[in-house]
């Protein structure tokens, strides 16, 4: 988690979602450093549980501050 410590230096609703470890997080960062929201579940026939579908944030959803670009998440996922 390369850029985890630049997200939820915007506000303490951020901050306090990345750092929940009671469920699994609507919102995390990846590997790659891209901040990712979870909108939704998948059901495939291989899977005996649902898919998350993540989507990547590119406004903090309580403060509204810009953390990302499309061209910051397309740079950070291109190897992947």
């Amino acid at each position: 988690m390369a850029d985890a410590g630049k997200f939820g230096s915007c506000c303490d609703g951020l901050k306090d979602a990345l750092a929940g470890e009671d469920f699994e997080p609507l919102i995390a960062v990846d590997e790659d450093g891209v901040l990712y929201m979870s909108v939704g579940l998948l059901d495939t026939e291989k899977d005996d549980e649902p898919n998350m579908v993540d989507h990547p944030v590119f406004f903090c959803p309580f403060c509204g501050t810009k953390l990302q670009t499309p061209e910051d998440v397309d740079a950070k996922t291109a190897h992947s």
